[in-house]
């Protein structure tokens, strides 16, 4: 068991000469197995005219070429693998909500460092040795359940898998149980703490919580102020994606003033969205990130879109790993709602497959007083007529609720239906066509 301020001392301060000279090692051998071992990124570096032995410098990183979900998708199911899938002992996928899934398999190896680098942060926002970590982010194909709950196995705290929803029995749990930390999205941490207060019971009184980590949705620093006054704990800021085993790749310390990126373990660029160059230290931008770990699933120069800025300056906390700022936002046409990443273009998708639709929609994005996200939508009708026709508009948006739920894993709090042409209209481009059908009010 570790002991002191760190986790583990020796990686977490070590000097950014010898990270960076780790970053290139590893860096070197995965893109050897990736190209050994997988078609997918064997066809990609002959296409590209880059081999292995060509990588001898971090700064040839850009000789290869990015990744996407997209792309990944096209490999679809096994294609992205780099070690025999009877050395894989779990797997995990994205939620696949615009299309196929992307899943990431991984060896025992990839687990027990997975399980390592969430202790790395667990510990740095100060969960102990016999602290209750309630977990109430989801289990199951995607990974915001499980990396917290190895890291803190992995360290020694006690772990409640509470998962999502149930918010009664959550509130329960953490009084009956004697809960120290609890990790879950920033909206439903508000909404936690907003139903225990109508209940009478004040968290920051009559609880023993200290610690929160809260991730899969942008938060502005109002929120972390809210929950804290709510809970009673200090809040920390958190990153992970499913495609690299989400939570652990990037953590807030106790100073707080960035999220610190394990460098052993993920190489992250800030790259200009608009020409793929690298954009200088602290500079807003798109994180790139290469995987330097796996053994089961390669992630090499992936584009997130997720938009932030990457800063290798001290800090006070003494760790030497860099640190991205909060994500600012996306550059394709998602917006995230609840956790959950959705395209207009889904919404498209299902609109559709009714004959009765029209050809334009808009979707509408807020916030409420507990601090939870919606979404409703407004929908052209093909035909005047059917404005008068109220049995079908029922029918409709039952079957349209319905259908989105199924895609998309949410609910619109409300549907309603306009005349044609009733809408702002859509011109030309993929980007302005997101700009007219979406527009997000929280702000």
């Amino acid at each position: 068991m570790s002991q002191g301020k760190y986790w583990n001392e020796e990686i977490e301060t070590m000097p950014r000469e010898k990270l960076q000279a780790l970053q290139l090692k590893r860096l070197k051998e995965v893109v050897k197995k990736a190209y050994e071992n997988n078609r997918f990124y064997r066809l990609l570096y002959d296409e590209a005219g880059v081999h292995p032995e060509d990588i001898k410098s971090l700064s040839d990183l850009s000789k290869l070429p990015f990744i996407q979900k997209d792309t990944v998708r096209d490999a679809y199911p096994y294609g992205m693998l780099i070690s025999p899938i009877e050395q894989c002992v779990e797997m995990h996928a994205t939620s696949g909500t615009t299309g196929k899934s992307v899943p990431v398999f991984a060896t025992r190896r990839d687990l027990d460092h997975w399980a390592e680098v969430n202790a790395r942060e667990l510990w740095m926002v100060g969960l102990r040795p016999g602290d209750i970590l309630q977990n109430a982010y989801g289990y199951g194909l995607p990974t915001g359940g499980f990396g917290f709950h190895y890291g803190a196995m992995k360290l020694g705290a006690m772990v409640i898998p509470t998962g999502t929803g149930q918010t009664q029995r959550q509130i329960e749990t953490i009084m009956d149980y004697g809960v120290t930390a609890i990790c879950m999205t920033p909206s439903y941490a508000q909404y936690l703490g907003q139903k225990a207060l109508e209940q009478g019971i004040d968290l920051t009184k009559q609880s023993k919580l200290k610690i929160g980590l809260f991730g899969a949705e942008p938060w502005p620093l109002a929120t972390r102020y809210k929950i804290e006054e709510l809970l009673g704990i200090t809040a920390y800021d958190e990153f992970g994606m499913t495609e690299f085993l989400g939570p652990g790749m990037s953590c807030e310390c106790e100073a707080r003033q960035g999220m610190h990126t394990w460098a052993d373990t993920f190489l992250v660029e800030c790259i200009n969205p608009e020409t793929g160059q690298p954009v200088p230290d602290g500079q807003e931008g798109e994180l790139v990130w290469t995987w330097l770990t796996s053994e089961g699933t390669a992630m090499i120069r992936y584009r997130s879109r997720d938009l932030s800025s990457v800063c290798w300056e001290d800090c006070p906390c003494g760790r030497t790993h860099p640190k991205i700022a909060p994500i600012k936002g996306r550059t394709d046409d998602a917006v995230v709602i609840g956790g959950l990443i959705v395209f207009p273009s889904q919404i498209e998708d299902i609109l559709g497959s009714f004959p009765e639709i029209g050809a334009n929609f808009r979707l509408y994005v807020d916030r409420n007083v507990r601090g939870l996200d919606y979404f409703t939508l407004s929908i052209e009708l093909k035909e005047y007529g059917l404005l008068e026709k109220g049995e079908l508009l029922s029918l409709l948006q039952r079957c349209i609720r319905e259908k989105i739920k199924n895609v998309i894993g949410l609910l619109p709090q409300n549907i309603s239906f306009v005349a044609p042409d009733a809408l702002p209209r859509v011109t030309s481009g993929e980007g302005k066509t997101a700009s007219a059908r979406l527009e997000d009010r929280r702000k």
